[in-house]
């Protein structure tokens, strides 16, 4: 069986200078991805010139010439603190499949909604001389497009780079050390106790063994 410490540092993790695009296996964007975060390689075969990667809890793919490895496991590697909020005059928000004004709705969110925010992409304009920004979100687990104008999104902070520390060898579990085994001697006092009550009865035993007999019985 692979050790846990073994295993931990079998990761390959990718730094993101720029931001990145991650892309489906056939080559069609997800989503840009913040710079200064990570990616962590995973074992699914890729496209020539990609890595097959895992951002949170998404899977992609991304230009082996886009990040950079690096030979540790860095303590922040997923941006997971954005949200959003929909923000669209108190009308409710589509989710969409694609960031396309055609695409498919996944969901009609509250006007309430919030949810995490990934990142952006390109994509149709659906307002008149609009942008074209659309953000990748997160909501109650379902993941999808909502327009940028639809939506109030924080900053992305940036990310401060640490390493984790190195994981400590655990300690064997089969192996156990009996405490170790004492013994209570008798004290002074109660040896010499112990001697003059056997020493007591001597006296008596040789007076009635060899004391004479009365005359006459």
């Amino acid at each position: 069986m692979i050790s846990l410490t073994a295993a931990l540092t079998a990761l390959t993790f990718f730094f993101m200078p720029a931001q990145t695009v991650l892309y489906t296996a056939d080559a069609r964007p997800i989503v840009t991805l913040p710079a200064g975060y990570f990616v962590m390689q995973s074992d699914q075969d890729a496209p020539n010139g990609y890595i097959s990667v895992v951002y949170d809890d998404i899977n992609g793919y991304v230009l082996q010439t886009s990040v950079q490895a690096v030979d540790y496991r860095p303590v922040t590697k997923y941006e997971t603190t954005v949200k959003f909020k929909c923000d669209n005059d108190g009308q409710p928000v589509n989710l969409r499949a694609e960031p396309k004004r055609s695409a498919e709705i996944l969901s009609v969110l509250d006007c309430n909604a919030v949810g995490h925010s990934y990142g952006t992409l390109d994509g149709d304009a659906l307002i008149k001389d609009g942008g074209t920004l659309w953000y990748y979100v997160s909501v109650n687990g379902l993941r999808g497009y909502c327009y940028y104008a639809h939506v109030s999104v924080e900053d992305t902070p940036p990310n401060v780079i640490e390493k984790e520390p190195d994981p400590e060898p655990s300690e064997p579990s089969d192996e156990t050390t009996a405490p170790p085994q004492t013994t209570k001697g008798m004290n002074t006092t109660t040896a010499i106790i112990f001697i003059v009550a056997l020493c007591i009865p001597v006296p008596f035993i040789m007076f009635y063994l060899f004391r004479k007999p009365k005359d006459g019985k």
